[in-house]
């Protein structure tokens, strides 16, 4: 019986290390889902976003999401939601998403930095460049 109760407290202990010594297996991407339909029509989660609007509210989601946490969403996806969306469509889309980008960056480092990105010494742009790839992302699909 004592050898059965040490070989349980072995196994219990052993699978307790095991059970720690493992990685959480769950990914924490956090992405901005950006979705269009083919008449232009803009969905950003639940909001509905004007195509004249979508830079700016780029912009803000993306230093709320700073501000209120001290990150940003690692990255954007544009997706289309219909088979067919016109091509100028997409690519005014694309242009809104980036000067998205532009705006939040330059809201960023003027925030931390009192100053530009452009205005910044290479290590300060490396260290934004590196915390946040999301407003320097060049693909969307």
């Amino acid at each position: 019986m004592k050898k059965f109760v040490a070989w349980l407290a072995i196994a219990c202990f052993g699978s307790m290390i095991t059970a720690v010594a493992l990685p959480p297996q769950h990914s924490s991407e956090k992405t901005l889902l950006i979705q269009v339909d083919e008449t232009g029509l803009i969905k950003i989660g639940r909001d509905t976003v004007g195509f004249d609007q979508l830079a700016r509210y780029i912009q803000e989601r993306l230093f709320k999401s700073y501000m209120g946490t001290g990150q940003m969403h690692d990255r954007i996806k544009l997706e289309k939601t219909e088979a067919f969306v016109p091509e100028p469509v997409m690519e005014d889309i694309l242009k809104e998403i980036k000067e998205g980008q532009r705006r939040a960056l330059s809201e960023l480092s003027i925030l931390k930095y009192k100053k530009g990105f452009e205005a910044l010494d290479n290590k300060k742009q490396s260290r934004i460049k590196k915390k946040f790839p999301v407003l320097f992302q060049q693909t969307f699909f």
